[in-house]
């Protein structure tokens, strides 16, 4: 008896864990097809919600740095680009701009979680 709840702990731990990269893909999915359509209040909440979930269920304690750093370095290139190809004289299709913003939302919240979760660690000590 005492095997058979081993087992189940398993198997649910197991779905549990395929919730993160499972947020992450619907998010970049909903990301790519929102980026066609006019952009709601309804989008961006459930990109953070999804981000979210990224940060809390899919982001080891050891993946935290690279993911931040990948964060920070993807904010910035976008923001750079927006910025500056204009400047050039060549237009962004309005398509492109909102994919990254899109995607913005939901890495940004994501890193909220882990930059949080990062600090906390921080201050504890550990």
């Amino acid at each position: 008896m005492h095997g058979g709840l081993n087992l189940a702990r398993e198997k649910a731990v197991k779905r549990i864990a395929l919730i993160g990269p499972a947020a992450f893909y619907i998010g970049l999915i909903i990301a790519l097809v929102a980026a066609f359509m006019s952009p709601s209040d309804w989008l961006f909440v459930v990109l953070a919600v999804l981000g979210v979930v990224v940060g809390l269920l899919n982001i080891t304690a050891r993946e935290s740095s690279p993911f931040l750093l990948a964060t920070i370095a993807f904010v910035v290139t976008v923001l750079g680009m927006q910025m500056l190809i204009p400047e050039t004289g060549v237009s962004i299709p309005m398509e492109l701009t909102q994919l990254a913003a899109n995607i913005t939302t939901l890495v940004g919240a994501a890193a909220l979680i882990i930059a949080l979760r990062a600090i906390y660690e921080a201050a504890k000590g550990g």
